[in-house]
């Protein structure tokens, strides 16, 4: 385990989610979908840059799943959308850590699944939260 990449994703998450909650991108539609958008494509470009042709299509079926996600959730509001966002995000982090299990990207940096993945399970973490407070806010709980 490569605990600096640990401690870096830790920070890195706490800085991306304190800096789209001040900036209240929060708020907007796209913010979190489109950042739950982007993660598959880190693996294609490590699979070009280390010249993995192999890997592409296995990492573009890998991350199908994370591009549906982020897509249903521009459409949805509230709980539901912060629910299957923070479902997206911690998936996605378990990919990262069970990654090497499933085949061999030869481009992925050694440090990859530990920072990805805490970066992705914190975020996923913090949407559960986001998506309780606007349960709350919409008046869905139930007595």
């Amino acid at each position: 385990m490569n605990i600096l990449a640990f401690v870096i994703g830790i920070v890195v998450s706490i800085i991306v989610i304190v800096r789209l909650k001040k900036t209240r991108l929060e708020k907007s539609r796209f913010a979190y979908p489109l950042l739950l958008f982007t993660f598959p494509f880190y693996y294609f470009i490590f699979a070009i840059f280390g010249n993995d042709y192999v890997a592409i299509p296995l990492e573009f079926l890998g991350g199908l799943l994370f591009f549906v996600i982020a897509v249903f959730a521009v459409k949805l509001h509230g709980f539901y959308k912060f629910n299957l966002l923070a479902i997206g995000y911690i998936l996605h982090g378990v990919y990262d850590v069970t990654h090497n299990q499933l085949f061999i990207n030869v481009g992925t940096p050694v440090w990859w699944p530990e920072f990805c993945g805490v970066v992705d399970i914190i975020i996923g973490l913090y949407l559960i939260n986001v998506a309780f407070k606007s349960r709350v806010r919409e008046g869905l709980t139930s007595c």
